[in-house]
């Protein structure tokens, strides 16, 4: 089982998505901001959840494998302000994010259903 990963407004955006990876090494999670007309803007990676976020307050967020991909983009939308999308890079090396489908599927299912697809694996940024 994979262990907990947890964030609060002092860590870097970057090193939150490595420990994602590190814990489930098919998956990519991607932060950012939904623009009012759909557009998803992905955020700084340089920068710290707190510089980045756009409800201000003190959450933090943890999680572990048996959270479902849905609860987790709520979670850091209600928290953070922050719109995430669970991601992977499928076996024809294209990009793609979870979808309604997969939302009711907890991390390690989704991890461990992209492996069988044969997804790349350990790869915590879209290239």
């Amino acid at each position: 089982m994979a262990r907990e990963v947890s964030t609060n407004g002092r860590k870097k955006v970057s090193t939150l998505m490595q420990e994602f990876n590190a814990n489930y090494p098919y998956l990519i999670l991607i932060l950012g901001t939904m623009e009012e007309n759909g557009v998803f803007r992905s955020c700084d990676i340089n920068k710290t959840l707190s510089q980045v976020r756009t409800k201000k307050g003190s959450g933090e967020i943890s999680f572990t494998g048996s959270k479902n991909v849905g609860t987790i983009e709520r979670e850091f939308l209600n928290i953070f302000g922050l719109t995430v999308q669970i991601s992977y890079i499928g076996s024809d090396g294209k990009n793609y994010y979870s979808g309604p489908g997969q939302d009711k599927q907890s991390l390690t299912e989704f991890n461990n259903s992209r492996a069988a697809e044969g997804c790349k694996k350990g790869v915590w940024k879209w290239g």
